[in-house]
């Protein structure tokens, strides 16, 4: 994973030189990368488990197909948990052998949408600092988010569209091309709802007058599945969709597993603590109490942020966002959801690239930043032995990292927005 992650920084670098020797290089690692995976994801395919997530996307276009229930409410790991627009989309895999299916869409979207994400991230940093040079924060960025990507990549998962989705609708927006950001950040939403906090901001920064836009833009995320299934089974859909993920998430539900991360995640398992491994409760809470505190937590930080975004527009009259805050806004999908996975850190290419943007000048910041970044890398116990790893895992160790990079992030913003204030004040 880390060799395949030099690869890529390396390929990044080479194309900084406008030589025709260099760019022949390029192809020529390019080349390389591509048979590498086209015959990872052939093996990856064809050993694909069929009680795996890729198995239930497969499935779940099948029936989005035949007209067959998508969901199944009640079930411990959730089954299929995406709006039915993520439904249509894995129907264009259904129609091959599973195996070949999950070959197809190893190749094709975890190994293609990881190389189109990267772009995109450096094209967007190249034009929010068109007079800075940003090669070292973006080779770091590539560098130290592999592993997340490499997950996604080993487990199937789904995470790639969605990036990519908001990834365009950032550059849209910054292009001030606000209908298609708005429709970038519907099909991540439509996709997985997570995307949905880029939208609602959109939406506040831009004010009423894009409102209207943005309700009839939905309407085709909502109605084509809906009439692609028929209309009874397509209401039938979306009910539920809200009985299988909305309803209980909503009502304060947590993913129970040592490897699940967020800060509810978090919560609960310092109130719980594990038995098995001998680690002892810590809070004490009673079930009430820890919802309770959960949610404050929650509404804390998702009300600061709104309130932020509401001064930015009503009060300053900027529709702008900065790069920080496109980061909180990623960073709170990785903080505050009662399911957060490893896999679901992808969007640490953008995250890190920025916060190597603020620190590569304070040394001795950026070496610990680095070292407690490439630590998520290596919680596996072929790499750091089994106790280590399982104290990391149940202690949320990546979730602390995100926390401390998020508490970098504001510190650096609010101490450039001070010094702002003082020069404009002079």
């Amino acid at each position: 994973m880390l060799t395949l992650a030099t690869f890529f920084s390396l390929l990044y670098l080479m194309q900084l030189s406008k030589t025709r020797s260099s760019k022949t290089l390029v192809l020529i690692l390019i080349s390389a990368a591509t048979i590498f995976f086209l015959f990872n994801a052939y093996k990856r395919g064809m050993k694909a488990d069929a009680n795996g997530d890729y198995h239930i996307y497969w499935q779940t276009g099948k029936h989005f197909i035949s007209g067959h229930t998508l969901y199944t409410p009640g079930l411990l790991d959730g089954g299929f948990t995406y709006p039915p627009f993520a439904a249509m989309f894995f129907s264009l895999f259904s129609w091959m052998p599973f195996h070949t299916s999950a070959f197809v869409y190893s190749f094709l979207v975890n190994y293609g949408l990881w190389i189109i994400s990267l772009l995109l991230v450096k094209r967007i940093f190249n034009r929010l600092y068109l007079q800075r040079e940003i090669t070292l924060p973006f080779t770091l960025a590539i560098l130290l988010s592999a592993g997340f990507y490499w997950h996604n990549y080993m487990w199937m998962n789904a995470n790639l569209p969605v990036l990519c989705f908001t990834l365009l609708g950032i550059e849209c927006y910054l292009k001030k091309n606000f209908t298609a950001s708005y429709l970038f950040f519907l099909a991540g939403t439509f996709f997985k709802i997570t995307p949905a906090l880029f939208l609602v901001f959109a939406a506040i920064k831009r004010g009423p007058k894009d409102w209207p836009k943005i309700i009839l833009l939905t309407l085709p995320f909502i109605v084509v599945p809906m009439l692609l299934r028929g209309l009874p089974t397509g209401l039938h859909d979306w009910q539920e969709y809200y009985a299988a993920f909305v309803a209980p998430f909503s009502k304060g539900q947590v993913d129970q597993n040592i490897i699940s991360l967020g800060i509810p995640a978090l919560l609960d398992k310092l109130n719980t603590g594990n038995a098995t491994l001998g680690y002892p409760p810590i809070l004490h809470l009673n079930a009430h109490s820890l919802k309770l505190l959960t949610l404050t937590i929650q509404l804390l930080v998702l009300g600061t942020l709104t309130s932020k975004f509401v001064y930015d527009r009503y009060k300053l009259g900027k529709e702008e966002f900065s790069a920080a805050d496109f980061c909180l806004i990623f960073l709170i999908t990785l903080l505050l959801p009662g399911r957060v996975w490893g896999h679901h850190h992808v969007c640490t290419s953008f995250i890190y690239t920025y916060l190597f943007i603020l620190i590569r000048d304070k040394k001795v910041l950026l070496g610990i930043t680095v070292l407690l970044c490439l630590l998520t890398e290596f919680t596996v116990k072929d790499v750091i032995g089994q106790t280590l790893t399982d104290l990391l895992r149940e202690y949320c160790y990546i979730t602390l990292v995100m926390v401390f990079v998020s508490a970098v992030i504001v510190w650096f913003r609010c101490k450039a927005g001070k010094q702002h204030r003082f020069i404009t004040s002079v």
